[in-house]
């Protein structure tokens, strides 16, 4: 593994640490106990710190898929530049073996 990687997989291991102990230093110093009601449901009761840290989760989950939307559109339109090609192609050469007399 190049140094850089290993630098990059330090780097991000960190930051996961520091998101870690973040997390529990919030949860630690939010210790209320809340029963949030979400679309007319009460899921469970919990303090305020892990409810906080459970919402900024999702909503990274959500902003993660949502930013993958973007990538499965462009895979969908080179599949389907890639068989125009691929047809292209096909007609190209057959209309070399017709002019040359094949």
């Amino acid at each position: 593994m190049s140094f850089l990687r290993w630098l990059m997989h330090f780097f991000f291991g960190f930051v996961a640490l520091l998101c870690v102990a973040l997390g529990i230093y919030i949860a630690v110093e939010n210790p209320q106990i809340i029963s949030p009601v979400i679309a007319g449901y009460a899921p469970f009761s919990g303090s305020v710190g892990v409810w906080l840290i459970g919402m900024l989760l999702l909503g990274v989950l959500l902003g993660f898929l949502a930013s993958l939307l973007p990538l499965f559109s462009q895979r969908r339109r080179a599949r389907g530049l890639s068989k125009q090609l691929k047809k292209l192609e096909r007609e190209l050469q057959a209309a070399h073996r017709k002019v040359s007399g094949d």
